[in-house]
């Protein structure tokens, strides 16, 4: 028989594997979410743990690895494709006339899926009801594009054996990868409070793995490492992500501290952008410019080069509150616009709280890369 180990969001089972501790999942949790699971089964595992989340815990994550609105769209046009031209080969192969193509469209398959209550969906199948229990009709669900004479994906079952609410809403939802399934179900917001459950517990009690193979990583390629002019910004961004967004800290890395910061200034976190490019160093970077005459420039400039799709080139944006800011130079004391001229980073905390010194931006010399001094 064995033990199966799987991803489950409220009653639906996304992905799952027999005697072996599958895809790690990790990337999903906290380590403060591993748990006692509630299972159906009377039964006591010796390690009742597993993780479990929910939906709108773990959204922000899914986006930050990629399993966005835009990506479903993607790996649903993709398998219309691929089952296209399966299709075409198969009626070639059996001499019969080429099919016809009559799919549903990814907004037709969003419409159903944002009616799925997941935690809802019934398990039951009626043996002696004569028309199975589905989300969506037969007629209806042989026009997804992994519906294949050939069993299109891998799937394990045929559509005319799909008989509960629970497995067909699986059907439905199994031809995205299991992360973008999650995404979809978010859409509806009465999933949002839904677990999202990573059960091991069984696994590890009938001896198929040891709870310590179920550790929180983060793989590089799933991180961002921010970089910015200073070691100042940095630590600055990196208390603000941990004040602000907790929950997705842990997918941020930023240089190392301890030796000193080896990127100072505008020209050298352009060289190190470039030095990247041209070793072609397969992260996901986000390149952090000042506001200022400087960093505009070498934003532009770091812009030109032949950036990697995952690597991001960004400057800190220009706010109306920084239009009307207090500024010294030869002319003395006056009021001016700092945007893509003065505004660091520090122009970005609450200069208004009592206590404070009074903040000026102070000019400098002239940039004639963008026609603006430097402040």
């Amino acid at each position: 028989m064995g033990t199966e180990i799987s991803l489950d969001v409220g009653n639906l089972e996304l992905i799952w594997s027999k005697n072996h501790p599958g895809p790690d999942h990790s990337c999903l949790f906290h380590e403060a979410e591993r748990t006692t699971i509630q299972r159906e089964e009377i039964y006591e595992y010796s390690c009742p743990n597993g993780f479990q989340s929910t939906v709108a815990a773990v959204l922000p994550r899914l986006e930050l690895l990629g399993h966005t609105l835009e990506r479903a769209r993607k790996e649903y046009e993709t398998a219309i494709a691929i089952n296209t031209r399966r299709r075409l080969e198969y009626t070639e192969d059996a001499g019969t006339p080429p099919p016809t193509s009559n799919y549903l469209t990814f907004d037709d398959v969003l419409v159903v899926v944002k009616s799925f209550r997941a935690k809802d969906l019934s398990k039951e199948i009626d043996d002696e009801e004569p028309g199975a229990k589905r989300v969506l009709a037969p007629e209806l669900m042989q026009r997804l594009p992994w519906y294949d004479v050939w069993d299109y994906g891998g799937r394990s079952f045929e559509i005319d054996t799909v008989f509960s609410e629970r497995t067909s809403a699986e059907y439905i939802l199994g031809g995205f990868e299991p992360y973008t399934a999650i995404r979809l179900l978010a859409e509806n917001p009465s999933n949002l409070e839904c677990p999202v459950t990573w059960d091991y517990g069984p696994l590890v009690s009938n001896g198929w793995a040891v709870e310590d193979e179920f550790r929180i990583t983060r793989r590089d390629r799933d991180c961002f490492l921010i970089v910015t002019e200073g070691g100042s910004d940095a630590a600055m961004l990196r208390h603000a992500i941990e004040l602000l967004r907790p929950e997705i800290r842990d997918f941020f890395r930023y240089i190392d501290m301890e030796e000193g910061y080896p990127f100072s200034g505008t020209g050298q976190l352009h060289k190190f952008v470039q030095g990247l490019v041209a070793m072609r160093v397969p992260l996901n970077v986000v390149a952090v410019y000042d506001n200022d005459a400087e960093g505009f420039a070498a934003f532009q400039k770091t812009q030109q080069l032949k950036l990697l799709p995952s690597y991001r080139v960004c400057i800190l944006p220009a706010l109306s509150e920084l239009s009307s800011f207090p500024t010294i130079g030869p002319t003395g004391a006056s009021f001016a616009d700092i945007n893509r001229r003065a505004a660091s980073l520090e122009c970005y905390l609450d200069l208004n709280r009592r206590g404070l010194p009074e903040v000026q931006a102070q000019w400098g010399g002239l940039n004639e890369s963008v026609g603006a001094y430097q402040g």
